[in-house]
């Protein structure tokens, strides 16, 4: 076999196989992996972490969270074979003053990887003196991914 014919296989195997390793940050149809729907500084989500609705039927059933003043009607509105909900939450806080923000997203090795912002109360700020369970809910690509993962971006004072 000559030698212009393995490199030449060896080239295209590297790029097939990079390619499969590689991010993508837009849908198939140039879309974006994620949008931000929403935030609310009562999501009732007393445990930092996330929480992945796939169906109206999920989303009926935040319903019974204690604390929740969050609004459901609009993510009752989502198409579920399109796009998924995913609430980005930053656990219970003493006081008012903090937020959840989508930064960006990203498709890498069947990971849908979210980068989300959370601002804090600077020292000395007056602020509301109630106990909150903010987050952000997010409308994110159902196709694409296998598992979420969740970041928080760096520098957020």
């Amino acid at each position: 076999m000559p030698i212009h014919f393995r490199a030449g296989c060896m080239l295209i195997a590297t790029l097939l196989v990079s390619g499969c390793a590689s991010s993508r940050s837009e849908t198939a149809e140039g879309g974006p992996l994620a949008r931000q729907i929403t935030q609310s500084a009562h999501c009732g989500l007393t445990a930092p972490g996330h929480v992945h609705l796939t169906s109206r039927q999920e989303v009926e059933r935040l319903e019974a969270l204690p604390g929740r003043n969050l609004s459901l009607e609009s993510l009752k509105m989502i198409e579920f074979d399109r796009e998924h909900i995913v609430l980005a939450a930053i656990g219970q806080k003493p006081t008012g003053g903090y937020s959840v923000t989508l930064d960006s997203a990203e498709i890498h090795r069947g990971t849908l990887e979210l980068r989300v912002r959370v601002a804090e109360p600077a020292p000395g700020t007056i602020v509301t003196q109630a106990l909150t369970t903010p987050c952000a809910v997010i409308a994110v690509t159902a196709e694409g991914w296998d598992d979420i993962q969740i970041t928080r971006a760096e520098n957020n004072r």
